[in-house]
């Protein structure tokens, strides 16, 4: 995200300020001018490299746009001499320096699009400058947080002290007391608060645009929230983990030698094993949530169906989708027994005189999550082996085609107009990788199949959802 979308996003936020607002941002902060000089950089290193002598005219050129780089005249007199001059006369031989010169040309095409698109500036022109002030902020922010150091041993990286696991574990709880806003800086939040905070002010931008814009970029912004979230929770299980194995071998150690130091320390640092519990107790509530609104989703589409081939086949996937669900209520079951058992059974075997009740309770409550995670994993092999095993390949097709009207309004938000630069299809593609991801984000059907039935639905949509000539019904 940093090194290929961060440009994109501060690009979508810059051309929804006014004119004047953007004239007043320094020119070493112009998120155009910043990627503008990348490509200008490389393609002089390849005229040099190739013995072209210095293109006095082009740096000419090029100073002359920076001193009106907001202005889409500018830059389309720029594309102009790109195309007309450069291209074509003075380094038409070279096909190596010509395309560095496309390279340029495409950016400038991107800037023109931006710079030119049909919103209304005075509204949300303020709100657009501070957000822009904030991603300029938030970039440098997220630059220091990259892990660029080196590995040993093909395994071990070397990081400060801000990114060490432990770091990160106190990180990730003072993110949950974080109130991410839209309307003000967290200077010492983490970077995954900050960012959900920044998906809130853009969603608000757009909203005020009727949610035309920055549509691509908020969906990038929420694929950066959700990897940071993810590896700050990796992060916490890690810890737990090396905590329940390092007190037990020092509760090894104490037994052993009777160090009864040892062996009280030990004692609590098995509390750790809870973590553990708790984390499965949360994520598995998450994903009990998300599988009850998807059934709800489906039932309605079963009750709209034209045909009854329709109808039999949504019920197919709502038939998945409950076995999902009754699975899912199974492990949440375990996993809270398993939450309340662990540290029910410390506070009994430290304090069991001053505890007035049964001792037993946390040994049934353990047992009945053990039994509840066997009889669990039982259930996992007939859904895997009999019920997803039984369903059709082309059940991903089908399952796009019953939500094509609102697959059909994501491609119309997300699509933008296409240039000359890159072919029809390459462009597609990349409109369709983000239909494919708002759509996969919305309605979460990764909960329900496994990869080879969800990879069905993710190639069906990045294909441009082409229907096959027999794509009315699905076949077991």
């Amino acid at each position: 995200f940093a090194e290929e979308k961060m440009l994109g996003v501060m690009k979508g936020v810059f051309a929804v300020m006014d004119r004047n607002e953007q004239d007043s941002v320094p020119i070493e902060k112009n998120p155009f001018v910043i990627d503008l000089e990348q490509r200008v950089a490389v393609f002089l290193a390849n005229a040099k490299y190739y013995d072209y002598d210095e293109p006095l005219d082009f740096i000419a050129a090029y100073r002359t746009l920076k001193s009106n780089i907001n202005d889409p005249k500018a830059v389309q007199a720029f594309m102009n001499l790109i195309t007309g001059h450069f291209i074509v006369d003075t380094y038409h031989v070279n096909s190596y320096v010509q395309e560095s010169l496309v390279r340029i040309y495409r950016t400038l095409d991107d800037m023109y699009r931006l710079l030119t698109q049909d919103v209304n500036k005075a509204n949300g022109g303020d709100e657009a400058r501070i957000m822009f002030e904030r991603l300029t902020r938030f970039r440098d922010d997220l630059e220091s947080t990259l892990q660029y150091g080196s590995t040993r041993w093909g395994f071990v990286k070397r990081r400060p002290l801000s990114q060490w696991d432990c770091t990160v574990v106190f990180k990730y709880f003072y993110s949950l007391l974080c109130c991410s806003t839209r309307s003000c800086f967290l200077p010492t939040a983490p970077i995954s608060a900050e960012t959900l905070s920044i998906i809130k002010q853009a969603r608000y931008l757009s909203r005020l645009h009727d949610s035309k814009i920055l549509r691509r970029e908020i969906r990038d912004l929420d694929g950066l929230f959700w990897a940071t979230r993810e590896s700050d929770i990796a992060s916490l299980i890690f810890m737990s983990t090396y905590l329940v194995f390092v007190s037990s071998i020092v509760f090894t150690i104490a037994r052993i030698f009777d160090i009864k130091v040892l062996e009280d320390i030990a004692f609590w640092g098995t509390l750790a094993s809870g973590i553990g519990a708790i984390l499965a107790m949360f994520h598995l509530w998450r994903k009990f949530v998300i599988l009850v609104k998807l059934m709800f989703t489906l039932v309605t589409k079963n009750k709209k169906a034209r045909t009854s081939i329709d109808r039999d086949n949504i019920q197919k996937v709502c038939n998945v989708t409950f076995t999902q669900i009754m699975l899912t209520l199974m492990r949440l079951f375990s996993a809270a027994s398993a939450a309340v058992a662990l540290p029910w059974s410390v506070a009994v075997n430290g304090f069991g005189p001053q505890l007035k009740m049964d001792g037993s309770i946390p040994f049934w409550i353990a047992l009945g999550a053990v039994c509840t995670a066997v009889a669990s994993t039982i259930f996992f092999f007939i859904v895997e082996f009999v019920v997803r095993y039984n369903l059709s390949p082309k059940l991903g097709e089908f399952v796009c085609e019953s939500f094509r009207s609102e697959i059909e309004d994501m491609y119309a938000v997300l699509s933008i107009p296409s240039n000359d630069i890159d072919t029809k299809q390459v462009q597609e593609r990349e409109t369709w990788e983000y239909v494919a991801r708002e759509f996969l984000h919305r309605y979460r059907f990764d909960t329900v199949f496994a990869a080879d039935r969800f990879g069905s639905i993710l190639q069906y949509l990045q294909c441009g959802m082409d229907p096959r000539i027999d794509s009315t019904a699905i076949r077991n």
